[in-house]
């Protein structure tokens, strides 16, 4: 719902939220709807060769992947651990398709730069994996949560000093998700009043 500039997450983590926000909820749209819109978006993004499109059988191994990338988001948002099964997933689909890992010395410190070592769908999907991999270690990785909204559920770094936001955007969902639960609480109040 809410693609503030805020929002961003810091280096390849970005990617990750980018692709994951493909599939947005609230406004009904797709930009992995078809192969040929799926191509095309992973073009534009700098994430597929131009002239490399993509399989339907990739298609679908993109999507599972976003899937479950979001309910890893998910689960930052409550402070809890992923479910297993929404790991294993993530493992399944990540496993095959491998990246390089390369040290680089910036700001005076080393970094891992992970580079795919294999094009399409397959190196999309070991870029991804591997921006994963280095916000595990980077420790950024719990701060990318997804919207508390059920109607939105947009990915978003988390920017606050307690790591406690829950929602993309506090006067746009924040509000609407607090308005509700207020009136779900008035209503309950009153069915219970004699």
């Amino acid at each position: 719902m809410n693609d503030d500039p805020g929002n961003a997450a810091p280096g390849a983590l970005e990617s990750v939220r980018r692709f994951v926000d493909t599939h947005d909820i609230y406004n009904g749209r797709d930009a992995l709807a078809d192969v040929e819109a799926a191509t095309a978006w992973l073009a534009a993004e700098g994430m597929l060769s131009k002239g490399r499109p993509i399989t339907a059988r990739d298609l679908s191994a993109l999507r599972n992947l976003r899937d479950a990338l979001r309910e890893m988001a998910a689960a930052n948002t409550m402070g809890e651990q992923p479910p297993r099964e929404v790991v294993d997933a993530f493992n399944d689909l990540t496993a095959p398709h491998a990246a390089s890992v390369r040290l680089d010395v910036r700001h005076g410190s080393l970094v891992a730069s992970n580079r795919p070592s294999e094009d399409g769908a397959g190196g999309v999907i070991a870029a991804l994996a591997a921006a994963v991999h280095e916000a595990v270690l980077t420790k950024t990785w719990t701060r990318l949560k997804s919207c508390d909204n059920p109607e939105c559920r947009w990915l978003f770094y988390d920017e606050s000093r307690n790591r406690t936001a829950r929602w993309c955007s506090m006067r746009g969902c924040g509000s609407i998700v607090k308005a509700r639960r207020y009136r779900d609480k008035q209503r309950r109040r009153a069915a219970h009043t004699p």
